[in-house]
């Protein structure tokens, strides 16, 4: 279904909201600039001015009902729009790697291969490397 809106019909053609929404939104030169999200409308002096939510790049933009030429497979555009830019992901910092955990007194831990040795050796069992006292 095809309704071009600045065409004059014999009849009213009225378009529900369910066959707006979650169709791309595509500007005069050929570029989705996002997706309907809504319908939505301002009261003014003169009237009612309806306009279409627009999801882009995580953002919404109110696009009047003026503006669109046909609503088709697509909501195609008189004019054109810049997609906005996305907004600025937060970078985390890298995690800090923690420390092994400290021995309890009751183990030596070797700092060269971390292998938990008796409280009372002198070399690691493993790596055969001298402990600290």
């Amino acid at each position: 279904m095809v309704c071009k809106l600045g065409e004059k019909s014999e009849g009213k053609v009225f378009i529900k909201r369910s066959e707006v929404v979650g169709k791309q939104v595509v500007e005069k030169r050929g570029y989705v600039i996002g997706t309907v999200k809504d319908l939505s409308f301002s009261l003014t002096p003169e009237g009612v001015e309806l306009a279409i939510s627009v999801d882009s790049a995580g953002r919404e933009l109110n696009i009047p009902w003026a503006d669109i030429q046909a609503i088709g497979d697509v909501v195609l555009l008189k004019s054109q729009y810049e997609k906005p830019s996305p907004p600025p992901t937060l970078v985390t910092p890298p995690t800090v790697p923690t420390p092994p955990p400290v021995g309890t007194g009751l183990e030596k831990i070797c700092p060269y291969c971390e292998f938990k040795n008796p409280p009372d050796a002198k070399f690691c069992v493993r790596c055969g490397r001298r402990l600290p006292s």
